[in-house]
């Protein structure tokens, strides 16, 4: 395996101790719930500002709400 993959493939296979594969994982898993709670938290406030952003677009043209 030649290439940009085989430094990341080979840290992937290398041996680990019990403890350093369950500090890796419990890590892994923090980050995709973290993910996943700022994800659902700043959404809602995202599509806001998104709708705000179209709405006015369309007020300057001179379209019609809705």
């Amino acid at each position: 395996m030649n290439g940009w993959l085989s430094r990341g493939y080979r840290w992937m296979r290398r041996p680990r101790s019990r403890g350093q594969a369950m500090a890796e994982f419990t890590v892994l898993l923090m980050v995709f719930i973290l993910t996943g709670v700022s994800i659902t938290t700043f959404a809602p406030d995202m599509f806001a500002a998104l709708t705000i952003y179209i709405r006015g677009f369309y007020c300057v043209l001179g379209y019609p709400f809705g």
